[in-house]
């Protein structure tokens, strides 16, 4: 019994060196800002009362939220959106961050709940991944939080303990066994056509895929039998530490692959941050400070000093 108890403190709470945290925020922040532009053109849209849904949906028997259901004006919203991007600029560079992560949680779930038909499985990881953000002590290093209190300790990485990033990981693993599930329990990924099917759907396609791709009986059915294989490798394998970052190899073409052929959303990005969680606080580490390193010979008025400031 003491064995076990041991073995779920060293899973929950090792102490590691923030670095991971820290990349997990940099790859987030991106997406976040990108997230949140690109609902830019379409907010009025989607989320005002003039727009294709005119009040927020009515939720009953669950604990679903949102203010832009309590504060319905233009302003409102105008105002939401405009704390949606500075929470994201400020994920980004580690300004106020654990503030920062609060407000873009709570503004990313009031667009959701605002109106649900236009979300897909991208806007619901975000979301998902923002709340993991609020327990991510990412501000401890290369962020303005760090510079403005410790210049010289901005790449310093103290240690704190892994469980948020075993959150991320729990969900990882998770989300890919459950979309075998489903996908096993249908018709088209058990007679290998679905992502034949995928890739023919016009109103998704982003870049074209060559025909003799989707026409090929043999293709299609080693594209579909191969997704199912590596999505439930990355579920189950990723936990074994020599095959993990094979697997995650495997997931990120994956993903790419998706991400050129269909219109996804920010899923997949989405998901390639999750697969930060896994990256070990040493590579983490020495990712950081190379770029460190990097920028400091880049010939940006000023940044080489700033940079070297922190060293």
């Amino acid at each position: 019994m003491n064995r076990v108890v041991d073995a779920w403190e060293r899973f929950w709470f090792t102490p590691v060196e923030a670095s991971t945290f820290v990349l997990f925020r940099l790859a987030f922040g991106l997406v976040a800002l990108g997230y949140t532009i690109s609902l830019a053109p379409a907010l009025f849209a989607f989320y005002s009362d003039d727009g294709i849904l005119p009040a927020q949906p009515k939720y009953t028997g669950t604990l679903a939220w949102g203010l832009l259901g309590w504060f319905q004006s233009d302003g409102a919203l105008i105002a939401f959106y405009f704390l949606l991007l500075i929470s994201a600029i400020a994920l980004l560079v580690g300004f106020q961050t654990r503030v920062a992560a609060l407000v873009f949680f709570v503004c990313v779930i009031s667009f959701g709940r605002r109106n649900p038909w236009v979300l897909n499985s991208g806007d619901l990881l975000v979301q998902v991944l923002a709340f993991y953000m609020l327990f991510m002590p990412a501000g401890l290093a290369v962020s303005l939080d760090r510079w403005l209190k410790e210049p010289r300790g901005l790449f310093d990485f103290p240690v704190r303990a892994i469980w948020p990033l075993r959150l991320v990981q729990v969900q990882v693993s998770i989300l890919y066994i459950a979309a075998v599930w489903a996908k096993v329990r249908g018709t088209t990924w058990n007679d290998g056509t679905a992502v034949s099917y995928a890739f023919r759907i016009e109103d998704v396609a982003r870049l074209p895929v060559p025909g003799f791709v989707t026409d090929s009986l043999v293709l299609a059915n080693l594209m579909t039998f191969g997704t199912l294989a590596v999505e439930l490798s990355i579920g189950m394998l990723v936990w074994n530490r020599v095959l993990r970052p094979w697997v995650l190899l495997l997931g990120v073409g994956l993903h790419l692959g998706i991400d050129y052929a269909v219109r996804v959303g920010f899923f997949s990005y989405a998901v390639l941050v999750a697969y930060v969680a896994f990256v070990p606080p040493d590579v983490a580490r020495s990712f950081l400070l190379g770029a460190r390193d990097r920028l400091s010979r880049v010939s940006i008025p000023g940044l080489p000093a700033l940079v070297r400031k922190s060293e």
